[in-house]
């Protein structure tokens, strides 16, 4: 689906947004837009990770929190630990949130704001929760990667290793698939092959400029 938008040189370029929930593809989908357009990109997953492993102030107050468990010997978080603990108690969650997406937003708003305004960049962001936290009006177009919730289980449990019970803890924190198709501008689909994925990319970039 589109907006129908278009964007030329004398135009703003767009703050765009990829989101999605777990297992539909949405880092691919960066790369394959990075690969055809000027791009300035922010990873949710990646900051995330980055924080909980390499920023003090984060480790102290999700210790303390959370509890010591939280982390190995060498500093790094045990990220199995913490999600048993947000699984099993929605106010953990709660709070593990309220430590990250401050810091998060403090690194991808700036960019989103920057990039509205003429220049000849895209902004690209990767935002899971994008919806969940109220968060699409920082950006000019939303792009929702879909698949089945059968390819999404392969894929979780090929690529992360995750048991069906963990996989349908972390599915029933995010909202439906289908809530999120009504409120995107895009949307994607992610159940064939990459070449089939690339071919709507080729689509989406191209619109962005016609």
């Amino acid at each position: 689906m589109t907006k129908g938008i278009s964007f030329t040189a004398d135009h703003q370029m767009p703050a765009l947004v990829i989101t999605g929930n777990m297992g539909g593809g949405k880092t691919e989908v960066m790369r394959l837009l990075s690969e055809r357009l000027n791009t300035i990109t922010f990873l949710a997953d990646n900051e995330n990770r980055r924080l909980l492993d390499k920023d003090p102030e984060v480790r102290k107050l999700i210790s303390s929190s959370l509890g010591p468990s939280c982390y190995l010997d060498g500093g790094v978080a045990d990220r199995s630990r913490i999600f048993e603990i947000i699984s099993a108690d929605p106010l953990s969650r709660k709070t593990l949130e309220e430590i990250l997406h401050p810091r998060l937003e403090l690194l991808w708003k700036p960019l989103a704001e920057k990039y509205r305004r003429p220049n000849h960049d895209f902004f690209i962001a990767e935002i899971p929760l994008l919806f969940e936290e109220g968060l699409e009006g920082f950006f000019d177009l939303t792009l929702l990667v879909c698949c089945s919730e059968q390819t999404r289980k392969k894929r979780l449990q090929s690529s992360r290793s995750l048991t069906s019970t963990q996989i349908n803890s972390w599915m029933g924190m995010q909202r439906p698939q289908e809530e999120k198709i009504k409120r995107a501008d895009f949307m994607i689909w992610n159940d064939g092959p990459i070449e089939t994925l690339a071919s709507q990319i080729d689509i989406i970039a191209k619109g962005l400029f016609n």
